[in-house]
């Protein structure tokens, strides 16, 4: 008998912890008022995070003609939207690789960030104030899967590999292998943090958005728009048709009609080729 989303809370057990910078990255990105400074400081306190930072910032796409070689060079190099963004992704990331190491995980991390990425320009590209919350629901719309790949590593390893293999909607089989499905454990562990409610809403309702809470179906439908182009591109496991019905859900949320979403969705391909180095430098 599947088990309610209250019953999977409860037998989830011990939960990964968020860690500590990320959990500071995410206020830096919700804070319209953080300085370069406070940015500054939370990156020198992880060396990982400013080579990372720099390392980004040294890209090709960026095309600097010499070094850059300190953070406030970086930052400036960067911008500080993108900077923030590279600091959460990078402070994301480490829960991605809590599960066993392997090709499943790395397409599970560059799809998140992937999605956060595309969700984020669908969100500027419509001059919404919650571009940054966009960007890290997307990071985390599918932190369900990590949990699952770590309570049930075979079996979901499996699963994954069916999907990825033979098709099908991912959730419907997670629902009749375990009796929950990812979106359900993802919004279980984003509560257990105590993250906004627009990034929990996500996690839990980007296959149906909806049936989010009324306040966040814009965020969520932004976020559902950004996996479905990422599926698209075959950034990811699952089948693009599987998603047509979130995609129309989203369009119906935000208002756009079929030519207006092809614009917006151009200009999010641009931004993911923009932003391409995100994924390649992690």
């Amino acid at each position: 008998m599947s088990m309610t989303p209250q019953e999977v809370i409860k037998n989830l057990g011990d939960l990964p912890p968020l860690p500590k910078v990320a959990t500071r990255a995410i206020q830096i990105s919700v804070d319209s008022d953080t300085s370069s400074e406070e940015l500054q400081r939370l990156i020198r306190t992880d060396q990982a995070l400013s080579a990372q930072l720099l390392k980004v910032s040294n890209s090709a796409m960026f095309g600097r003609m010499r070094e850059v070689a300190t953070l406030p060079e970086a930052i400036m190099t960067l911008g500080f939207s993108t900077s923030r963004s590279v600091v959460i992704a990078s402070s994301v990331k480490n829960l991605f690789s809590r599960g066993p190491a392997g090709n499943q995980e790395r397409i599970l991390w560059e799809h998140a960030l992937a999605t956060a990425i595309l969700g984020s320009a669908f969100s500027r590209a419509m001059h919404y104030a919650f571009t940054e919350e966009t960007f890290m629901a997307g990071l985390m719309h599918d932190i369900g899967k990590i949990v699952l790949t770590l309570k049930f590593p075979e079996a979901y390893d499996t699963l994954l590999r069916h999907v990825h293999e033979q098709g099908g909607e991912g959730p419907s089989l997670e629902l009749e292998t375990f009796g929950f499905d990812h979106a359900m454990v993802g919004e279980a562990l984003l509560g257990s943090w105590n993250l906004t409610e627009g990034i929990e809403a996500a996690a839990r309702w980007h296959h149906d958005p909806i049936q989010a809470p009324k306040e966040t179906q814009r965020l969520v439908a932004l976020v559902a728009l950004g996996n479905q182009v990422a599926i698209d591109l075959q950034i990811g496991v699952g089948s693009p048709e599987a998603l047509v019905g979130a995609t129309w859900e989203a369009m119906d949320i935000l208002k756009l009609d079929d030519a207006t979403y092809q614009r917006h969705r151009a200009t999010a391909l641009e931004a993911l080729e923009r932003d391409k180095s995100l994924i390649t430098g992690f």
